[in-house]
């Protein structure tokens, strides 16, 4: 499966891609979505996790 993710504005109303040529002579299946739909549903910034007083032993993760 190959996938292709392409960041564009659109200004007229009509979307135009150059797509690669191992998508000739197939089918494709188009999503389009816009940049704030999908920042809702992943989720971001929901989560807030204060990581100010952690502490880790360098040698004990890398194992030196």
């Amino acid at each position: 499966m190959s996938v292709l993710k392409s960041k564009i504005k659109i200004t007229d109303g009509i979307l135009h891609m150059q797509l690669p040529d191992e998508f000739r002579d197939k089918v494709v299946d188009v999503i389009v979505r816009t940049e704030n739909e999908i920042t809702s549903k992943l989720m971001i910034d929901s989560i807030k996790i204060n990581t100010a007083k952690w502490k880790f032993n360098r040698e004990e993760i890398y194992g030196r």
